[in-house]
């Protein structure tokens, strides 16, 4: 999927996204620098208000219903849960898409 396609569909879900839970989402990897081929999956991650109730059945519900919505597998952390030696590229190479 084209990264103009991604961000197009994944702002169609932008409704699933916030009710459950989440305050932004964002799309990296191959798909974000448009060199995703036929078999690559959606690497996002989601930012949430910690104020608020959110756990990893709400995260799991979420990846579930983006896949489902999009027809496509997506990889779905927190920004938090990336992993902390990657973290820092990721985020500067990411584009918000909520």
């Amino acid at each position: 999927m084209e990264r103009a396609e991604a961000i197009a569909r994944l702002t169609e879900v932008g409704d699933v996204v916030r009710a459950r839970g989440a305050t932004s989402l964002w799309l990296f990897g191959a798909t974000a620098r448009d060199e995703a081929t036929a078999g690559s999956d959606l690497d996002l991650f989601i930012d949430y208000d910690p104020a608020k109730k959110f756990s990893l059945v709400d995260l799991v519900g979420l990846e579930e219903s983006i896949e489902s919505r999009l027809g496509t597998r997506v990889d779905l952390p927190t920004r938090d849960s990336l992993h902390p030696r990657l973290r820092d590229d990721i985020v500067r190479s990411a584009v918000r898409v909520l």
